[in-house]
This record gives C-alpha cells, sequence and structure tokens, in this order.
C-alpha cells in the first residue's frame, strides 16, 4: 500500500494592486475656438488636447435661435466629421445639410457624415428649445 504526500503549493505573495487612473474632469468648457469658413468661433465641448490627447472634437451646440440663420460658409476639413442632430422630441429638430453640392435633409434624431475634404454646411430649418447639432470631428486637425 504506497501513501501518496500531499504537494506543496507555493504560497503568494500579496502583490500591490496596479495603479489606475484617476477620473479627470473639466468644467471649462465650451472652449470658443476658430474654424474655417465659420462665422464665429465654435463652442468646442471636447477639444484633441484635452485629457491628455483625444482623437476626437466635439463642437456645437444649442440651434433653436438659428433657425434660418447659417453659422459657417462652405468649409472643408481634413478630417470627417459626423454631424449628430438631437432634440426633446423626436422629429422636432430639422437641419439641410450640403455636402459637395448635394443636399441632405435631417430630422432629429439623425446623424451625418460628412467625408474628410468635402465641401460642407449645415442650416437649421426648424428647432424647439432643447434642440442641439454636434459636429463629431474625427481627427486632430480641424
Amino acid at each position: 500500500m504506497t501513501t501518496e504526500t500531499p504537494t506543496e503549493t507555493p504560497t503568494e505573495t500579496p502583490t500591490e494592486a496596479p495603479r489606475t487612473a484617476c477620473a479627470e474632469i473639466r468644467t471649462d468648457i465650451p472652449q470658443f475656438l476658430p474654424v474655417a469658413g465659420h462665422h464665429e468661433p465654435a463652442p468646442f465641448y471636447l477639444t484633441a488636447d484635452m485629457f491628455g490627447g483625444v482623437p476626437v472634437e466635439l463642437a456645437g451646440g444649442p440651434i433653436a435661435h438659428l433657425v434660418g440663420r447659417p453659422v459657417a460658409d462652405p468649409h472643408r476639413h481634413e478630417v470627417d466629421e459626423v454631424y449628430f442632430l438631437v432634440s426633446p422630441n423626436p422629429g422636432s429638430a430639422r437641419i439641410e445639410v450640403m455636402v459637395d453640392g448635394e443636399r441632405h435633409e435631417l430630422t432629429s434624431p439623425a446623424l451625418l457624415r460628412v467625408p474628410a475634404g468635402a465641401e460642407h454646411r449645415f442650416l437649421t430649418l426648424e428647432a424647439e428649445p432643447g434642440s442641439y447639432c454636434f459636429g463629431l470631428l474625427l481627427g486632430g486637425d480641424r
């Protein structure tokens, strides 16, 4: 008859838990920055230099006061831009987006991608209070 000897398992030494990154908060928004083709500096809520560098920028804001008033002449960006149209009630905001001469009408909620280098501009056609249009620039070069 053979007897089995229990095998010893090595004891693990406690290690220090990896340190996680701290949350970062920014309250200095929006930052009004010039954008080629825009009539006034655009309000940016996220810029490429925030949080140690991010690959996107977010500009825009409320549009109810902009019905019939373009905020920019036709212009181009070196990066893709995604228009993001939202409103308190679905269907209560409409914008016209011209992309390389082609007209697109968006009704909230909606997204539209403008390819890098394409000439574009948008015009608010209708917007109830609380409606927003944001431009999400996919890259660091406006």
